[in-house]
């Protein structure tokens, strides 16, 4: 009995030790997983804050751009309202020292002047990456500026202009001191989407130097006294009693349905030049012109060629005339 006692004492220890081992093993590798478990949840941690933190920076950064771009907006629509309120504004007139005489020339239908040309040709270096003037100038990124004074904005044959600046032009801007002066100023004040990538000339002094360089290769600048516009000569010299034949005005409306099948009735400009309230000389000499083919239109030369100085006489009332 005491042997089988024995035995099974054995037995029931030996059961113990092998459950007490296994319950180790499990209790391990329970440990085990619970740390692999807890290292993993640490790593992903680790990797959502890293991932915060780089968008935290990514935000900062955007709101850092934001913040900059509404500063610059804010500006320009500052500089823009500016612009939009401002108007040209006579320039004061230097008092001359007491060592030389100014030799600028005051145009005084506008109160601006002219600066020295001299300067005007170095302040002019900003504009020549772009615009050529003066012998042989061509067209470049801009149009030469050669006879600049007196012409039609947009109007320089064979060059692309912006439609802003056709458009101004078809609306009768016209390249003067004052609006040279205003272009140079602010150029997107005056032609709002101007082509032209040019802040402007902000010191007066520039800008009537510059005009002063410009104006000397203009044949006939607008608005200054000694080299007035109705100066300049005529494409033909006709004789004074072909010029000062009175044309009738019911006979040119007769003759004008021709000319109206290109033209606009209404005056206005679409890719031909409108002829509505033309001066009467003017168009008497224009119709001459292409009458002598001086003018290179071929078909312009064909119409004139069939019309007799009493017929170019009546369209030039009648279209001086319409409404």
């Amino acid at each position: 009995m005491t042997s089988t006692s024995g035995i099974f004492a054995s037995v029931l220890g030996g059961a113990a030790l092998v459950l007490g081992i296994a319950y180790g093993w499990t209790a391990r590798d329970h440990r085990e997983q619970e740390l692999g478990a807890l290292t993993d949840r640490i790593e992903q941690l680790e990797s959502s804050n890293a991932a915060l933190a780089d968008q935290a920076a990514r935000q900062d950064d955007l709101l850092a751009i934001v913040t900059e771009l509404e500063t610059a907006l804010a500006t320009a629509l500052d500089e823009a309202e500016a612009a939009r309120q401002a108007t040209p504004v006579a320039l004061a007139e230097p008092e001359p020292s007491a060592a030389e005489e100014p030799e600028t020339v005051i145009a005084t239908a506008t109160g601006l002047e002219f600066g020295d040309p001299e300067q005007g040709e170095a302040v002019f270096a900003q504009c020549r990456s772009c615009h050529q003037i003066g012998q042989g100038a061509t067209d470049r990124i801009g149009p030469h500026l050669n006879g600049i004074f007196g012409r039609r904005a947009g109007a320089h044959d064979g060059f692309n202009y912006s439609d802003d600046m056709a458009m101004m032009g078809s609306d009768g801007l016209t390249w003067t001191i004052e609006t040279l002066n205003a272009y140079l100023e602010n150029p997107k004040a005056l032609v709002s989407r101007t082509r032209m990538n040019f802040a402007g000339l902000k010191d007066a002094d520039d800008r009537a130097d510059i005009l002063a360089y410009l104006r000397q290769f203009s044949a006939s600048p607008q608005n200054i006294p000694e080299a007035a516009p109705t100066a300049q000569a005529r494409e033909v010299e006709l004789a004074p009693e072909v010029l000062a034949i009175v044309g009738d005005t019911d006979y040119g409306e007769y003759l004008a349905s021709e000319c109206t099948t290109c033209h606009q009735q209404d005056g206005s400009d679409q890719g031909i030049p409108s002829i509505t309230h033309w001066p009467t000389e003017d168009f008497v000499v224009a119709m001459h012109a292409y009458k002598q083919k001086l003018r290179p239109h071929p078909v312009m030369q064909m119409m004139a060629s069939r019309l007799s100085d009493e017929e170019i006489a009546a369209l030039a009332a009648y279209f001086a005339e319409s409404e």
